[in-house]
């Protein structure tokens, strides 16, 4: 208890150097150093039995141990706590003062030095950032919102999407989902889980006949096409990253950072576009779209969740990386 208390009193002094601090807190520090806490369980029993040798059956120690601990205490606290005119032992009445506040101060202690159980969805509140690209959101936000709102009432999901580059980065989220060559290059301390194996293909409106049913390279630059382009400062290698076949979009019609964007565009035009084959197959729920195979040999994609090593241990992220992987099952 007494290394505990140190840290605690040693964060006070340390919020003491960056603004002032209140009278009381730098009261409460100097009044937490002149006192072994060590003590205040004996402290505790003592009250509760006013009599030493109780105290030492209960507690396990010997009496004379109770004894010193009676003394250091009564120097601490400038009182006798516990008198004995003729054969009955009764407290003081700083010692009365003391019985209500220190068994509620030793019940939340121990509470709150009580080693943490596993996170119950259930009844536990989180809320959790996930920085990922609107396809992501499409296919996961529906299965996640579904699960979470049966088995987690309380948990509140929120999807984004800003720039991440570097495990600090990362850092300032929960989780980011999006490919893996992107994603390893995040460095090391970064934890990773695979979801999925995807695959670039083109599409093109289900009425647009001049499409064969496979493209090679040319063919596919000899189109109208819209690309993905994640901002219009993103470099080139951080493009094929993102979406492997991006060095094919050399000349596109327009760009946009929105892949269902692409789909509105594409079933509205004569216009193709590169998308992964899971979007490729949400986007036709919307439009009516032909999925077209593309001869490209660099197309796959897989999927995967990254998360800041230092993130680790916060509440309810191993919880929710079973939550990925069960959501990745469904999406097949």
């Amino acid at each position: 208890m007494k290394a505990i208390m140190s840290r605690i009193t040693t964060g006070y002094r340390e919020s003491t150097d960056r603004e002032p601090a209140a009278a009381g807190e730098r009261d409460l520090v100097a009044r937490l150093h002149r006192i072994n806490l060590d003590l205040l369980p004996v402290l505790h029993e003592l009250l509760q039995s006013r009599s030493v040798t109780r105290a030492a059956q209960s507690l396990g120690i010997t009496q004379p141990a109770v004894s010193r601990a009676l003394r250091q205490l009564r120097d601490a606290f400038g009182d006798q706590l516990l008198i004995s005119p003729g054969r009955n032992t009764r407290l003081t009445e700083r010692a009365e003062a003391l019985v209500e506040p220190l068994g509620r101060a030793l019940g939340e202690l121990d509470l709150l030095l009580r080693p943490a159980g596993p996170f119950d969805p259930a009844t536990e509140a989180v809320h959790l950032v996930i920085n990922t690209a609107d396809y992501v959101t499409q296919l996961l936000a529906p299965v996640l919102t579904d699960i979470c709102a049966r088995e987690a009432p309380h948990v509140v999901l929120e999807f984004t999407w800003a720039g991440t580059r570097t495990a600090e980065d990362l850092a300032r989220v929960d989780f980011m989902i999006g490919p893996r060559a992107f994603g390893e290059t995040l460095g090391k301390r970064v934890g990773r889980l695979p979801l999925w194996r995807d695959e670039m293909v083109c599409i093109a409106a289900a009425a647009n006949s001049a499409v064969p049913a496979r493209l090679t390279p040319a063919q596919f630059q000899s189109l109208r096409y819209v690309a993905f382009q994640r901002g219009p400062r993103t470099p080139q290698e951080i493009r094929v990253l993102l979406q492997p076949t991006s060095p094919l979009e050399v000349a596109p019609v327009c760009t946009t950072s929105s892949f269902l964007v692409l789909g509105a565009i594409v079933g509205r035009s004569n216009c193709v576009a590169l998308v992964p084959r899971k979007v490729a197959h949400e986007l036709g729920r919307a439009e009516k779209l032909r999925i077209i195979e593309i001869a490209y040999p660099r197309k796959a994609l897989p999927i995967d969740a990254y998360w800041s090593l230092a993130t680790t241990g916060r509440r309810g992220r191993a919880w929710f990386r079973e939550l990925l992987s069960r959501a990745a099952a469904r999406l097949g």
